[in-house]
């Protein structure tokens, strides 16, 4: 697939609000299985926890794993963003995973059921691991890195495309029939009404808006929507808490796309002012940890960066890696990347918001 030149890239964003009952779908799957791995998740994918068939709860996270903890389905939810023709349905979801190809496929947006895997093993990370001219040894070698366990198995799943495909497609139409087709008439009005009353504004416009519903610092998402994206698409979500939901497509018509927490206006008529006090008990909420406020301690003075803040710690990668996530996605904590590693410091604009219930006491008899 050609490549963009500097010259080539667009200066100009279209910026699409739409509601896509096939995404916001794809989108919930992943995030009951992200229910695993992070704190600060609610409503519906913890509750489908409690509720799944265990062999249908068993293949989400099968497939929202594999190969390498990085699952194949969490790049395909990211890759439909380039095929608007399939969020109309699920149905149409199907159809277009039963032609994928077998293989890798030409590209990372136009992956094969075995490139839904390398890609999202062998390519997300900075700096990209030692690369194979041999696609299976790389993803081998790659997994075997990682740590993970049953290096032969897993291979021996990947050298199976067909059967991978036909478990996306049962994981697929299953979620639907057994959970999602009796939540979508209640969720369709509130989804739409978010879309619908966002079109037609522009990039600068969005970044405020997401800065709105999220506390995240602008800096953080003028990357998101930045100009070298011909598109950038995003949809509500009633099921994320306070996190935010990307997919980055480059390629010659390069795409963002978005999912973002509905805002609480269009759930319930009477709840204006709900997404602030909710987004504020989130906050305290994070703040409750100790492990959490020595890692605040620490950025009181300086940013750090991710390795240095595990060894200070002494807490093993992962669980810091899962604070400093949480503590991102409510708005304590801002992120820059330099030299491929991520710098944390304190969010200074949610210094008020914070002040603010402290206030409500300042003036108590």
């Amino acid at each position: 697939m050609p490549r963009l030149t500097a010259a080539e890239l667009p200066t100009k964003t279209d910026v699409e609000f739409t509601f896509s009952p096939a995404l916001d779908m794809i989108n919930a799957m992943y995030f009951t299985r992200f229910v695993i791995d992070s704190e600060g998740v609610e409503g519906w994918p913890v509750e489908l926890r409690t509720q799944m068939a265990p062999d249908l709860l068993a293949e989400l996270d099968f497939l929202y794993s594999f190969p390498n903890g990085a699952g194949m389905m969490g790049h395909f939810g990211d890759m439909l963003f380039n095929y608007p023709e399939t969020w109309e349905s699920v149905d149409k979801v199907v159809d277009f995973i039963r032609n994928i190809p077998a293989g890798l496929g030409p590209s990372e947006q136009e992956a094969g059921i075995q490139g839904l895997s390398y890609y999202v093993a062998c390519t997300r990370e900075e700096p990209l691991p030692p690369m194979s001219d041999d696609p299976r040894e790389a993803l081998r070698l790659k997994i075997a890195s990682d740590g993970v366990e049953g290096v032969d198995a897993v291979m021996d799943q990947w050298d199976r495309p067909e059967e991978l495909r036909e478990r996306m497609i049962t994981l697929v139409q299953r979620f639907y029939e057994e959970h999602y087709k009796h939540e979508l008439p209640k969720r369709r009005a509130a989804l739409e009404r978010s879309a619908a009353a966002h079109r037609g504004i522009s990039r600068e416009e969005t970044i405020d808006l997401i800065h709105r519903i999220t506390s995240r610092p602008r800096m953080c998402l003028e990357d998101v929507c930045n100009a070298t994206y011909e598109r950038l698409v995003l949809m509500p979500s009633l099921d994320m808490g306070p996190y935010m939901s990307c997919a980055a497509l480059k390629g010659p018509h390069p795409v963002h796309g978005m999912f973002y927490q509905c805002e609480a206006e269009f759930i319930s008529e009477d709840a204006a002012h709900a997404n602030d006090i909710q987004r504020t008990a989130r906050m305290y909420k994070a703040l409750s940890d100790e492990q959490r406020l020595r890692i605040l301690h620490m950025l009181r003075d300086r940013e750090m960066y991710a390795q240095e803040i595990v060894e200070q710690t002494g807490l093993h990668q992962s669980v810091v890696s899962r604070h400093l996530m949480l503590m991102r996605a409510v708005g304590l904590l801002t992120a820059r990347k330099q030299n491929n590693m991520k710098f944390f410091s304190l969010n200074p604009e949610i210094r008020g918001q914070l002040t603010e219930t402290i206030d409500l006491f300042t003036g108590a008899r």
